[in-house]
């Protein structure tokens, strides 16, 4: 039982490293015969601002310490920090909800562009600052006006 297990294993290392490299070569030969390379389906991502990065931080500080808080309350000896994990659950429950309530806020205020700089084109308003577009599609079973 032994030997044919390690004689399975030699196979698949032998045989899967250019199975997997003949499949990866198909796979770019099919998207460069639609004339774009691989590189040209990828986009880089785009840098994320200070804020961006610091909410992020904050939410994912607030979810380790409530996983160490539970894991540890959960032991008989640490049964307080359960009482401490709650208030973790709720700090990240109202630090989320504060940022949904700012965010709603930013989506429902129009951009008014100052008068000084005359008229912006909305290529150069960030987009959470454009008015919101009218949707000209009609719900289900509604009249038009």
């Amino acid at each position: 039982m032994g030997v044919a297990l390690l004689v399975a294993l030699i196979w698949a290392l032998i045989l899967v490293p250019p199975a997997l490299k003949a499949h990866a070569a198909r796979k770019e030969a099919f998207l460069v015969s639609f004339g774009e390379g691989p590189a040209a389906l990828y986009t880089p991502p785009r840098p994320r601002s200070r804020a961006v990065d610091r909410r992020r931080r904050i939410a994912g500080g607030l979810l380790i310490a409530m996983a160490a808080t539970l894991l540890m309350g959960l032991l008989p000896t640490f049964r307080a920090l359960l009482v401490v994990h709650l208030f973790l659950v709720d700090s990240f429950l109202a630090y989320i909800g504060v940022l949904a309530y700012r965010a709603d806020r930013r989506w429902a205020q129009p951009h008014v562009a100052p008068a000084a700089q005359g008229p912006v084109s909305l290529s150069r308003v960030r987009r959470w600052e454009r008015p919101p577009v009218p949707s000209t599609a009609l719900a289900p079973g509604a009249a038009p006006i």
